[in-house]
């Protein structure tokens, strides 16, 4: 498949693409089109997925033929720790040489590319938990940085008057409550609760630099959506986080 990828863009804006993706994957498939650049991806353990979409209009400059392009995300954010904030960087794609030309300022690197026949192409399935919450990011952030040094899991519950995340390990537990008034959004006709794994729950949230709020659907024994928009409204999100199942 030869295709052409030519693309400026800030470098905030690539740096919070490459933080959600590395969130869950290492390595990635970048789907380019005329509009945009979509990517599907789930982590080797398949607890997780991404599905997001970045238009265009998120770039300074953009044009793209469909073309997928196998991507290395520590490789490329390598190049990025090259940029000052407000720095643009130029992007290109040529098939023909299988290359990804980086520029920041001076600097040019040419990059190696991936098989993308060797990066999974997940399949998304249907999710639409029952529950939804509408809550600031920096909430769950404070919940998480309380659960990380408890517990290695996570149970988020969806109650007509709040949110909670509850984390409990051997002698201690933290519970962080926000009642409905405190949060943007509430939906819930009766209490919702499922088990996460709380390292991938902290990676989602922590790659979220740009999102100041986040929608969640939660049901019982349900996996997790979390949707989130970035790149200064031109890009959306969502995870998929598969539920821990409870022992005993």
């Amino acid at each position: 498949m030869n295709g052409l990828f030519k693309a400026r863009v800030k470098m905030e804006v690539l740096r919070e693409l490459l933080e959600v993706i590395s969130a869950i994957v290492n390595e990635v498939k970048l789907s380019v089109s005329q509009d945009g650049i979509d990517v599907k991806a789930v982590d080797t353990s398949h607890v997780a997925m991404l599905i997001l979409s970045l238009k265009k209009t998120a770039f300074e400059d953009f044009s793209g033929e469909p073309v997928e392009i196998g991507i290395d995300v520590e490789k490329l954010k390598g190049v990025l720790r090259l940029a000052k904030p407000g720095d643009v960087i130029d992007l290109s794609y040529d098939a023909g040489k299988g290359r990804l030309v980086v520029s920041v300022g001076k600097l040019t690197r040419h990059m190696s590319v991936m098989d993308v026949a060797g990066i999974s192409d997940p399949k998304v399935p249907s999710v639409n938990p029952p529950c939804k919450v509408v809550i600031k990011t920096e909430e769950l952030r404070q919940g998480i940085r309380g659960s990380e040094s408890i517990s290695d899991h996570v149970t988020l519950t969806l109650e007509p008057d709040a949110f909670i995340m509850h984390s409990e390990g051997e002698n201690d537990k933290v519970d962080l409550r926000v009642p409905k008034e405190g949060l943007t959004h509430l939906e819930a006709k009766e209490v919702a609760k499922s088990m996460y794994p709380l390292d991938f729950f902290s990676s989602m949230v922590k790659a979220l630099t740009s999102a100041e709020e986040v929608t969640m659907s939660i049901g019982n024994a349900y996996p997790l959506k979390l949707e989130f928009g970035f790149a200064g409204g031109n890009g959306d999100g969502r995870f998929l986080l598969a539920p821990r199942v409870e022992e005993g």
